[in-house]
């Protein structure tokens, strides 16, 4: 849809906002130049009148992008400039905006920057190199509430990054914390409903579907009365001694945006909230400057007041679609040692790393990962846990490889930890691996062996049906095989 007609499909606040937006980023060289004359900030407006736009700006060239204004091409342009990246004081450093507001890289990814070489260098320095081994990502190192920013960019830039998967793993992991305003320092640029509001955005962005319990969890702490004030925002309203007035618009705007994506525009919350920012819209179509009007055009166009079909909805909708395929599509993966390809044993760390509610496994020989199931278990005592396999003797004389030695210790110490929920049985064949809602039917035991030196294959998927079958067959061998284990394996230990 072309700009004229993208503009002309949204409401008139929309258009309003747009437009006085426009007339406030367009770059006016004459203008600054005059500014330079009157002895204001020169360092700054040298440094703009030679890059024209800087990073900092992705909020309001985001909200444009929205209706494809023709001054977005101007702000990608400048982006091919160093000092578009720069810090105004420190020409040998990064922007310090990019440092303290990493959301404002997932702002420049969505215009189409990070495919960018300084975005990369940015979200390395900012982003993934101070991310802790337990996957927090703390600007500095210093707060817990910047995690849901970083999370956000990562989800947006490397969906299926280790980073990714470290970073959502921490997120869920301290949910409890996150939803807590007074567990997490907020003495930061974002406040605790924002926090929420892009974590939940963040989410449905990597998986809707798979998190859509933890989603609407967080979205009913928005929807609280604790978070939104009466008179429809999020946030507190700022009063000045002149008697000037101060809107959250910026918390106003992401929570909106994240109930909107959820439960729709037509949500009870986001219609007052809604209906108060456009009362309280100025005459000219602003918010009073231009963060507040970015973040308010933002808000109506997340509620439908955009083009129509709003860009927004059609992206979500779309995004949920490609999210369901995904869900559904079954994945062949392999391990193939003279290619070096070991794709069975990353996607058993993977489920296993990501493990909530369930881990079944069906396994003859049980030399690797063991220690790290025990450990889940440890850490998250309601882990359901069971285990199948050959009974010990068995299973140590069948084994052939150096891993051999593994094979009683494994057995005994899993035993000791799992008790009537590790069976043995002898007519034991499949490889199977069920976590919460994935399964993965495999020709590979969890041995060293056979998830690195033969070749094997499997099929990964997490469709509904595959896995109900998947778990109707563990509990047959369940049933079956656990009368005799228990008369057996665990009386003679």
């Amino acid at each position: 849809m072309d700009y004229e007609t993208a503009l002309k499909t949204c409401s008139a606040e929309v258009q309003a906002a747009i437009k006085w937006l426009e007339e406030q980023v367009r770059f006016d060289r004459r203008k600054l130049e005059n500014w330079s004359k009157e002895e204001r900030d020169r360092e700054y407006i040298s440094q703009r009148l030679r890059a024209k736009y800087f990073c900092s700006d992705a909020i309001e060239f985001y909200v444009l992008s929205k209706v494809n204004s023709p001054l977005l091409t101007d702000f990608l342009d400048a982006s091919k400039n160093e000092e578009f990246w720069l810090d105004e004081h420190d020409p040998d450093a990064f922007a310090m905006f990019l440092f303290e507001d990493p959301y404002l890289l997932w702002y420049l990814s969505k215009v189409g920057l990070d495919t960018n070489e300084l975005f990369k260098e940015v979200l390395e320095i900012f982003i993934k190199k101070p991310q802790t081994l337990e996957g927090k990502i703390p600007p500095g190192g210093l707060s817990d509430i910047s995690h849901p920013l970083s999370l956000s960019v990562l989800v947006s830039v490397e969906p299926s990054s280790e980073a990714t998967d470290l970073a959502v793993r921490y997120f869920l992991d301290n949910l409890d914390k996150f939803k807590n305003p007074y567990s997490c320092d907020l003495d930061y640029e974002y406040s605790h409903s924002e926090t929420l509001a892009i974590g939940v955005l963040a989410l449905c962005e990597l998986d809707y579907l798979k998190y859509k319990e933890t989603i609407e969890d967080l979205c009913k702490i928005l929807k609280s009365d604790f978070e939104q004030g009466v008179e429809g925002y999020w946030g507190e309203i700022d009063q000045c001694s002149d008697g000037t007035t101060y809107l959250p618009l910026k918390e106003t705007s992401l929570a909106i945006e994240a109930l909107a994506r959820v439960f729709g525009p037509n949500d009870d919350c986001v219609i007052k909230a809604i209906e108060s920012i456009k009362r309280d819209q100025k005459e000219d179509g602003s918010g009073g400057n231009i963060y507040d009007t970015a973040y308010a055009c933002l808000a109506l166009i997340s509620a439908g007041d955009g083009p129509k079909v709003s860009l927004d909805e059609n992206e979500w909708n779309e995004l949920r679609t490609k999210q369901k395929l995904e869900l559904t599509k079954p994945m062949f993966i392999q391990t193939s040692p003279n290619l070096g390809v070991t794709e069975i044993k990353e996607k058993i760390s993977e489920m296993l790393n990501n493990a909530n509610e369930r881990i079944w496994i069906c396994s003859r020989f049980i030399t690797e990962f063991w220690t790290d199931i025990m450990n889940l278990k440890r850490e998250k005592p309601n882990l359901d846990v069971k285990i199948i396999t050959l009974p010990r003797v068995e299973a140590y004389n069948k084994y052939k490889g150096a891993g051999r030695k593994f094979v009683q210790p494994a057995f005994d110490a899993l035993q000791r930890l799992l008790g009537n929920d590790f069976i043995t049985e002898p007519l034991l064949h499949a490889r199977l691996y069920i976590v919460d809602n994935e399964v993965l039917v495999s020709s590979a035991d969890i041995s060293s062996e056979q998830l690195e030196k033969e070749f094997n294959a499997g099929i990964w998927t997490r469709d509904e049906e595959t896995v109900e079958a998947a778990i109707k067959f563990f509990e047959n061998i369940w049933d079956e095989s656990k009368d005799e284990t228990q008369s057996t394996e665990v009386k003679r230990s």
